[in-house]
């Protein structure tokens, strides 16, 4: 699918058709997995799993709901991976705010209701980065959908960062979640751990951007 907006024709995915480019340029021989944090109903995850079938992608969705979903969309494909399993800060269970439209539960409350409304609240099993993945060699990448809790996970998985290639994350620029970070702060994160900007993927909208995609690549791991 795809949406026309002034003179330019920009596609849902992109952000994947981009980073799976820079895998093909930078990383020839792609070794690594491919960790999709907030798989939701796995649709990033077949996306990979389509494109490198040689490659694990290990899916993790805490809102049991979608994991439900992303089992039954994944099925049929022998590389991937689908964990009922948040990440966070710290490992144990957490509370998890459900919203209505699904799409935009978060490990943070909403700060307002443009963009979906609370539904209930509900506990869920999380896990850090550096302590999930702390026996893992290589990581391809990193795609983070997390709702304004990617700072939260990204700060206790520094260890995680460093054996990554490539990150591709949403940042907030609205304050949509109360506690949620915005792009800035993840921003400093990145390049305090290495990475460079890459590519910035943003959809057309009225109000103007209140999110959007960044593709960030690891200077110590790509090819110069």
């Amino acid at each position: 699918m795809a949406i026309y907006v002034k003179g330019k024709i920009l596609q849902y995915d992109e952000h994947y058709l981009v980073a799976l480019n820079v895998i093909k340029r930078q990383f020839p021989d792609a070794n690594g997995i491919i960790i999709d944090v907030g798989a939701y109903d796995a649709d990033s995850a077949i996306y990979f799993a389509k494109a490198m079938p040689y490659l694990k992608v290990i899916g993790f969705e805490p809102n049991p709901v979608p994991f439900r979903r992303a089992v039954v969309n994944s099925q049929n494909y022998k590389n991937i991976e689908i964990h009922n399993l948040g990440f966070f800060d710290k490992p144990g269970e957490v509370d998890f705010y459900l919203t209505k439209d699904d799409v935009s539960s978060s490990l943070f409350d909403l700060e307002t209701t443009t963009e979906s409304e609370f539904d209930s609240k509900i506990k869920v099993r999380v896990d850090t980065l550096d302590s999930y993945f702390k026996t893992t060699d290589e990581i391809l990448l990193i795609k983070l959908d997390v709702q304004g809790a990617e700072l939260s996970i990204l700060k206790c998985g520094t260890e995680t960062l460093g054996k990554t290639k490539m990150v591709l994350t949403e940042m907030l620029i609205a304050d949509l979640y109360r506690g949620g970070c915005h792009y800035y702060e993840l921003d400093e994160v990145m390049r305090r751990n290495g990475f460079t900007l890459h590519t910035l993927f943003s959809n057309y909208n009225n109000e103007g951007a209140k999110y959007f995609d960044a593709l960030y690549l690891n200077t110590n791991r790509t090819i110069l």
